[in-house]
C-alpha cells in the first residue's frame, strides 16, 4: 500500500446523473423503505394480500458467525452472493463482482510487492491498504490476490466491518469468503457449459467448465469434482525497434489462461460425525500484462499500444493449491467443526524494466546504456499450514437464553521471495560489478495463534446482547540474507536476521433486538488490527531520504500493528412475504498508527511506518429480491457511501482533515433479471448490471514532491439474453458494454519509473496502469444433467 493523500480537497467526479441521484435518494430514504417494510413484514394481514410465502431460495444464507444462518438474521452488515445469481449475471470474475459490492474498492499497485498477481488490494469501507482485508476461502485464510474461479463456488460473502473476533487479523475493514460448493449425499447431479467469443481489439475467448456431484454410497459418500478452462485474450500490443530501428508489434499482450479444478469427498462417519477431504487449485498463465501506459496529470490510458525501448516479452506464472480435512461432530446442543489446511502457491514474473533503468544510470552515472536491455526475474513462493477447532453450543444447552462458539487457531507461515542475478556485460563494460542489476532474498516466517470466542445471550424475548473476545500471539522471523548487484556495490548489502512480536486482545460487542420476518436492529462496537513487521533492510544511499523524514536506517527496521474502533447501527429485514430482503447501516471508524508506505523519493525504494489517524464515516443501503410475487423479476439495489478524512497525517506531508486517498465516496450498483414461459418446454430470460464507483485520488511520490492523481469513475454495463429448453440454456452475453476505457490502479513496478526526455531537456514521468478489457461478445451454452 502507498497510504498518501492529498494536499487539497478530493474532488468529486460527476456521476450519472441517474445514478448520483438515484444513490443519495437511496441512502436518505433507506431507512424509511426498511422501516415501512419491517412494519409491513410485521402487519399478518398485509403479508397474507401480498401473494405466496418466501420459497427456500428466497431465503439468503451465511456462514458470518460460522454456523449457517439466514442473512438477516445476523446483526451485521454483510453481502452475500448465491450461485445463482452468480450463474444469472454471468459472473466469472473479480471484478465482475467487486465493482457490485457497495463500500468496496480495489487497486493494483499498493500491495506492497513487486508481483502482478500478488499486488492487488481490496479494501473495505474506505480501510485502505496491504492486509486490511482478509480472505477465506472456506475456513482458511488466503492471501488477498487469490481470486478463485466461480464454477464450483456456492456463495461469495462479503462481512463489514472489523471481524477480528472470529477472523483475527488483516479483518480490519472486512472479510471476503468464497464458500465452496459441498458434496451431496443423495443427490447425482452436474452442470458443464462452454462459451466463445471475443475482445474488442483483441482475439478469441473462450471457456469451458464440468462440474458433477456423485453418490458414491447412498446417506454415506459424496464426490462433488470440478474442472474448467478459460482463456481471455490479449487487446495490448506491444512495439519495439528491431536491429536494423524498423517497429515490430506482437499483439496479444495481456492474454490470460486459466486452468482451475477442484474435489471434495465427503463421508458420512457415524450419524453424529461427518469428515471432508477436499482440494482447490489453480494455475494461470499471463502473457504480456494488461497495462497501458498513462498520460498524465490526466492519469488515463491514451493506447493500448505500448512503445518499448527492447524486445522483452513479459510475463507471469500463478500456480496455487489448498488442501482441507474438515471433520464435523454434532452433539445434542453443541456442535465441533476441526479444519486442517495446507495452501501453497508460486508466482514467478518477468518485468522489462529497461527504459526506467536507463534513465536511472544516465541521470545518475552519465553512463549510457540505449539498446542495452534490462529486466527482472521474480520467484515468490508461500507455504501456509492452518489449524482451526470451534465449538458451537445452542441456546439453553448451558444456562437459559445463552448461546456461542469457542475455539483455538494456529496458522505457520512461510514466504521466500528471490530475485536472481540477471547478467547484463554492457554493465560490467562500463565498470559496474557484479555484472548484473541486483540478487535479492528474503525468508520470512510467521507463526499466529489464537484464542476466540463469542457468546449471545437473550436475556428477554428478541433482545440479545453479543459479547466477543480473541486473544492473540504472533511471532515473526526474517533469516539474515545479502544483497548484491551493481546497485549495491561491490561489496553487497548484508541484512541481519529481524525477529518481532506481538500480542493483544480484540473485543467485540453487539446488542440487537428482533423485529419483522427474521430481521433486526443493532447496535455495535468492534475492534480490528493489522499485523505488524519487519522491513527488509534498506541500502545506505536512501539514508538521506530517511533522514528528511528524520528516521534511520536501522529505526526504519520494524513497525508495529495499527488498529481500529468501529462504531456501527443498522436494520435488516424481510418483506413482501419474505421475497425481498433489505438492509441498512451507518457507522464512524477512528484509524490509529496507521501503517504508511513510503516512497523515497531518490533511491525509489519503499519501507512501513506507524504514523497518523483517520476517521471513515459513512453508511449502505441494499435491497434485493422479488418484488412482485406473481411476476418472475429479480432485482438487486446497493449503495454505498464513504467520508475518509486523514486527521493526522503523520509523515505524509499534508494538512490535516484531507481526504484518504484511494477512497472512492460513492459506489453504487443495479441488477436484474427476468424469466418467462414461450412455451410449455422453452423460456426467454435477460439480465443486466450497471456498477459505479466515484473517482479517487491516487497518491504519488517523485522527486522529493507529492502527486495526485484522479483515478476517473468506474461504470460497467454488462447483460446478457437467451432460451432455456430442457436443461439447456443458450444465452448471448456482453461486459462492458460501452467499451470504457478504465483504470484500476498502477500497475507493480519492480524498478525504476520510466521518463521520457522532452524538448526542453526536462523530463516526463511515464507510469503504468492496470486498466479494464474492451467490450466482450460471446455465446455460452449449458448443460444440466
Amino acid at each position: 500500500m502507498k497510504l498518501f493523500h492529498g494536499n487539497e480537497s478530493m474532488r468529486q467526479q460527476g456521476m450519472a446523473t441517474w445514478g448520483l441521484k438515484a444513490a443519495r435518494r437511496g441512502l436518505l430514504c433507506g431507512v424509511c423503505l426498511l422501516s415501512a417494510g419491517t412494519a409491513f413484514a410485521q402487519d399478518g394481514s398485509g403479508a397474507n394480500s401480498d401473494g405466496p410465502q418466501a420459497s427456500d431460495q428466497d431465503v439468503i444464507l451465511v456462514t458470518a458467525r460460522r454456523k449457517e444462518e439466514s442473512l438477516t438474521e445476523v446483526p451485521a452488515a454483510i453481502t452475500s452472493y448465491s450461485s445463482e445469481f452468480l450463474e444469472t449475471q454471468n459472473i466469472t470474475s473479480f471484478v465482475d463482482y467487486a465493482t457490485k459490492i457497495p463500500n468496496l474498492s480495489f487497486q493494483f499497485g499498493q500491495g506492497g510487492t513487486f508481483l502482478w498477481s500478488g499486488d492487488r488490494e481490496t479494501s473495505i469501507r474506505g480501510v485502505v491498504g496491504v492486509g486490511t482485508t482478509s480472505f477465506y476461502i472456506d475456513d482458511t485464510p488466503v492471501p488477498s490476490s487469490v481470486s478463485p474461479q466461480v464454477l464450483n463456488l456456492d456463495r461469495i460473502e462479503v462481512l463489514k466491518g472489523p471481524q477480528g473476533t472470529l477472523f483475527g487479523a488483516s479483518s480490519m475493514g472486512g472479510n471476503l469468503r468464497y464458500i465452496s460448493k459441498k458434496p451431496s449425499l443423495t443427490l447425482n447431479e452436474g452442470t458443464m457449459s462452454a462459451q466463445a467469443g471475443g475482445t474488442k481489439n483483441g482475439g478469441f475467448d473462450y471457456d469451458a467448465n464440468i462440474q458433477n456431484n456423485f453418490v458414491l454410497v447412498p446417506d454415506k459418500i459424496g464426490l462433488n469434482v470440478a474442472v474448467g478452462y478459460l482463456q481471455d485474450s490479449g487487446f495490448i500490443t506491444r512495439r519495439f525497434p528491431d536491429a536494423t530501428g524498423a517497429l515490430v508489434s506482437k499483439d496479444g499482450q495481456g492474454r490470460n489462461r486459466v486452468l482451475s479444478g477442484s474435489v471434495a469427498l465427503r463421508a458420512q462417519l457415524a450419524d453424529s460425525l461427518e469428515a471432508t477431504v477436499s482440494f482447490m487449485g489453480q494455475s494461470s498463465r499471463l502473457r504480456g500484462f494488461p497495462g497501458a501506459y498513462l498520460k498524465l496529470p490526466a492519469y488515463r490510458p491514451v493506447s493500448y499500444t505500448l512503445d518499448r525501448d527492447t524486445d522483452v516479452q513479459e510475463y507471469s506464472k500463478d500456480d496455487w493449491g489448498l488442501g482441507a480435512l474438515v471433520l464435523r461432530y454434532k452433539g445434542n446442543g453443541f456442535d465441533i467443526v476441526s479444519s486442517n489446511s495446507y495452501f501453497s502457491r508460486e508466482i514467478t514474473q518477468v518485468d522489462d524494466n529497461t527504459e526506467g533503468t536507463k534513465y536511472f544510470f544516465q541521470s545518475v552515472f552519465d553512463a549510457d546504456f540505449t539498446g542495452v536491455p534490462f529486466y527482472v526475474l521474480i520467484n515468490s513462493r508461500e507455504k501456509a499450514f492452518t489449524h482451526e477447532t470451534r465449538l458451537s453450543f445452542d441456546e439453553g444447552t448451558l444456562i437459559p437464553g445463552l448461546s456461542g462458539i469457542v475455539g483455538v487457531f494456529h496458522k505457520n507461515q512461510n514466504n521466500r521471495d528471490f530475485n536472481p542475478a540477471v547478467e547484463v556485460p554492457e554493465l560490467a563494460d562500463a565498470g559496474f560489478l557484479p555484472p548484473y542489476l541486483a540478487e535479492v532474498r528474503v525468508k520470512r516466517n510467521e507463526k499466529n495463534t489464537a484464542l476466540f470466542g463469542e457468546l449471545y445471550y437473550e436475556p428477554v424475548s428478541r433482545l440479545t446482547f453479543t459479547m466477543g473476545l480473541r486473544k492473540y500471539w504472533i511471532r515473526q522471523h526474517q533469516d539474515p540474507s545479502e544483497d548484491t548487484g551493481a546497485l549495491f556495490g561491490p561489496e553487497g548489502n548484508v541484512n541481519d536476521g529481524r525477529d518481532a512480536r506481538q500480542s493483544g486482545l480484540i473485543p467485540k460487542a453487539v446488542i440487537s433486538y428482533e423485529v419483522g420476518d427474521r430481521g433486526n436492529v443493532y447496535a455495535s462496537v468492534s475492534k480490528g488490527f493489522r499485523v505488524g513487521g519487519t522491513n527488509s533492510a534498506l541500502p545506505s544511499f536512501c539514508g538521506d531520504d530517511l533522514g528528511a523524514l528524520g528516521l534511520t536506517l536501522d529505526g526504519a527496521g520494524q513497525y508495529r500493528s495499527d488498529t481500529l474502533w468501529s462504531y456501527e447501527v443498522g436494520a435488516k429485514s424481510r418483506f413482501a412475504g419474505g421475497r425481498v430482503t433489505a438492509s441498512g447501516a451507518a457507522f464512524r471508524m477512528d484509524w490509529s498508527n496507521i501503517q504508511q508506505v513510503a516512497t523515497l523519493p531518490t533511491c525509489g525504494l519503499t519501507f512501513v511506518t506507524n504514523a497518523g489517524k483517520a476517521r471513515i464515516n459513512g453508511g449502505e443501503f441494499e435491497i434485493g429480491g422479488r418484488p412482485f410475487a406473481e411476476v418472475p423479476l429479480m432485482l438487486q439495489l446497493g449503495i454505498g457511501y464513504l467520508d475518509a478524512k486523514l486527521i493526522d497525517p503523520g509523515f505524509l506531508p499534508q494538512p490535516p482533515n484531507s481526504p484518504l486517498g484511494l477512497v472512492p465516496k460513492w459506489t453504487a450498483s443495479i441488477s436484474g433479471s427476468y424469466e418467462a414461459p414461450l412455451s410449455d418446454d422453452l423460456d426467454f430470460f435477460i439480465a443486466a448490471d450497471y456498477s459505479y464507483t466515484s473517482s479517487t485520488k491516487v497518491p504519488s511520490v517523485a522527486d522529493g514532491n507529492a502527486e495526485f492523481f484522479t483515478r476517473q469513475p468506474l461504470n460497467l454495463v454488462n447483460g446478457n439474453i437467451g432460451l432455456k429448453f430442457g436443461q439447456s440454456q443458450l444465452m448471448v452475453y456482453v461486459k462492458n458494454l460501452f467499451d470504457k476505457r478504465l483504470t484500476y490502479g498502477d500497475q507493480p513496478m519492480s524498478g525504476f519509473e520510466r521518463r521520457e526526455l522532452l524538448p526542453d531537456g526536462n523530463y516526463e514521468r511515464v507510469l503504468r496502469g492496470v486498466v479494464s478489457r474492451p467490450r466482450q461478445l460471446g455465446v455460452q451454452y449449458r448443460l444440466n444433467f
